[in-house]
Parts: structure tokens; sequence; C-alpha cells
């Protein structure tokens, strides 16, 4: 039995947006390559891990940007799995320095000619966008659950406890690397 879907806070930095577009973009490329073969396995995992992985990933990107927004999103356990899934595809590859092995050279193949002309970027720099998005979507502190009920119940109480457990969640996420806006000040 999978756990059940559960709440996370995003943050609304461009940064942030910048890392889940790139992540969702790539993951969306495997997933219609995958879509177009009858063969589960020419790129690792299914094509449906792909695509929810990319899914969910996209649906984290926004475009309001003010330091002050977080947002809040409903988290499916198995697109979380299809994320991690990815990731360890993705890391397997990247870590082939000794040559790619049988099962991942179509994956490596496809990622090589994509991140090449369309991202100008690599692997690694992927995966570590990948880790800033994983960051926040695992982000699991009281001080997040405290700030999601708040702004479930009451959002447009901002009082000094609200500010307080939003500069522990923004402090969490850049520990984690993820670029986002200052603490508030009161």
């Amino acid at each position: 039995m999978s756990s059940p879907d559960r709440p996370v806070l995003l943050p609304s930095s461009f940064a942030w947006s910048t890392d889940a577009r790139l992540v969702a973009e790539v993951l969306e490329t495997v997933a219609s390559a995958a879509a177009r073969i009858l063969d589960d396995t020419r790129y690792v995992l299914p094509a449906l891990t792909w695509q929810n992985a990319a899914e969910l990933v996209g649906d984290c990107a926004t475009t309001d940007h003010r330091c002050e927004h977080v947002w809040a999103m409903s988290l499916p356990a198995y697109a979380l799995d299809a994320v991690w899934a990815c990731r360890t595809a993705l890391v397997q590859v990247a870590g082939s320095d000794t040559g790619i092995d049988a099962d991942s050279a179509d994956l490596a193949e496809l990622l090589s000619y994509c991140l090449d002309c369309f991202h100008s970027t690599d692997l690694r720099s992927v995966i570590a966008a990948l880790d800033r998005v994983l960051a926040v979507l695992t982000l699991d502190l009281p001080a997040a659950r405290r700030l999601m009920t708040n702004l479930v119940l009451n959002p447009e109480a901002v009082g000094p406890e609200a500010k307080s457990t939003f500069d522990e969640v923004l402090l969490a996420w850049r520990r984690a690397g993820v670029a986002c806006c200052q603490e508030h000040r009161t």
C-alpha cells in the first residue's frame, strides 16, 4: 500500500522555477522518446514513470517570483516515487565514467544529444537541479507543517509566528542549495 498524498510548500523564486523547468523538460524528453517505442527498458524505466516525474516537477515551476510568496501543492506519493526512480536512472548514467552499460546506453545517448543541443548543459548539472527540486519536495520539518496549516486555515493571518515559521522554511531550503529570498523582517 502506498502512502497518501501530502502537502508540500514550494518557493516562488526565479532560480527554483528555472531548476524545475529544466528538470521537467529533460524528463519529458525521455518520456516522449520512451513512449514512441514498445520497450519499457530501453530508457531504463517505463515511459509512464518518466512522464509522472516530468508532470510533477513541471507543476512545481511558477511565474510569480515575489519573495513573500510560497506555494502549496498536493504531492502524490506515486509521482514522488517516479521522480526518485528517474533520479536513480540519471545518476546511473552520469556515474558510468568507465563506460555505459548496455542497459543505460540508449538513455545516455538521448540525454547527451538533448542536453547538448537544447539546453547547453550537462547531466551532472541536471542532476544537481533535480537534487534541489527533491530537497524541497521531501522537506518535512515541523515549521513547514505549521506554515502549511496556517496557509490553509487562515491565509490572511500573517503574524510574527507565521513570519518566523516562514524564515525557518527558507533557511532549510537555502541549506539544501535552493535559491530563495532572504528572511522576512518585522
